[in-house]
């Protein structure tokens, strides 16, 4: 088998490379940095290992195949039968990698949307000077957290600090954690959300996740609360969402993602009121922190595979994540 490594990865750069680099041979292997935004068959085909986001649509031609580390937590185009020439191809994610910077951006988001950023934004875009009204705290308010892996967890973890009471939602019932006031199963989800002032969806994109936030379960939500999503636009019936900011029983959303991206130009949330959008930007590779982070899982797995233990993070392809 090659022991060379292709490597595609968004965040490249000198600094990278060389950490990267020391990291492989260290363990016997060679890289083989993918630079330019088009993979091509010939890059990949010989290598045993992958690192990085390739084209599903080569994998399959990929016979030498036996490990892909994803340099994304979100692996849904490539967890679905037949992307890989053999079924015995491991898959694993960078699942724990981007917990701080997206818990930071739902914070912010969160924040600006209860202390009214975007109002008082647009009052001194128009050279206003006044006091809007009343304000939001973070403290003493109760938040849902829906999806309790990494982010959720880094989320809850940090409202928990705040002071907010935190219920959990999860797929199946496991033990409480400390940063929990509350743990529900996913078929409970609208008694988890009943008098919630914030539901957050930090949810896989599978096809038990989709519209998993329907009419029925805004319905069960309280007035005026806020939701938040940073898992999969899927999630969500957007069209409910609309009316719901619309008619003013939600008192604001903010969505990192949608469904589809990029939006287009004439899509109705684009006219939502009281909506923060930004362009799936919270778990990017922006912060230098995440960057090492997703670095350190890949070299940490590629000592597990030389040793020949067990991979952290391996996705199971029936369950999407």
């Amino acid at each position: 088998m090659s022991k060379t490594i292709a490597i595609h990865i968004s965040f490249y750069n000198d600094r990278w490379e060389k950490v990267i680099t020391e990291g492989i041979r260290a363990l016997g292997y060679e890289p083989r940095f993918l630079n330019t935004d088009e993979v091509k068959l010939e890059d990949i085909a010989d290598c045993e290992i992958l690192f990085g986001m390739f084209p599903p649509e080569l994998l399959a031609q990929c016979p030498n195949l036996r490990w892909m580390q994803c340099s994304f937590a979100g692996v849904d185009k490539y967890a679905k039968p037949g992307v890989f020439a053999s079924p015995d191809v491991v898959l694993t994610n960078a699942s724990g990698a981007y917990g701080i910077t997206i818990a930071e951006h739902m914070i912010c988001v969160l924040l600006m949307m209860m202390r009214r950023m975007p109002e008082y934004q647009a009052l001194i875009a128009d050279r206003g000077w006044a006091i809007i009204g009343d304000i939001r705290s973070i403290y003493d308010s109760t938040v849902t957290v829906v999806g309790m892996g990494d982010i959720g967890s880094n989320f809850g973890r940090r409202l928990k600090a705040m002071g907010a009471t935190v219920r959990g939602v999860r797929r199946t019932a496991q033990e409480k954690p400390d940063w929990c006031d509350e743990v529900y199963t996913i078929d409970q989800l609208k008694e988890a959300v009943q008098g919630a002032d914030v539901v957050a969806l930090c949810l896989p994109g599978t096809q038990n996740t989709k519209k998993v936030l329907d009419q029925s379960v805004i319905d069960a939500m309280a007035q005026d609360a806020y939701v938040l999503n940073v898992g999969r636009g899927t999630a969500i019936d957007q069209e409910a969402l609309f009316e719901a900011l619309k008619s003013g029983k939600l008192a604001g959303a903010a969505l990192d993602v949608a469904d589809p991206e990029p939006l287009p130009q004439d899509h109705f949330l684009w006219d939502a009121p009281n909506l923060l959008l930004t362009p799936h930007v919270s778990g990017n590779m922006s912060l230098a922190k995440t960057c090492q982070l997703v670095i350190d899982i890949f070299l940490r797995n590629l000592g597990h595979w030389t040793r020949g233990e067990a991979l952290e993070h391996v996705v199971d392809i029936a369950q999407g994540y």
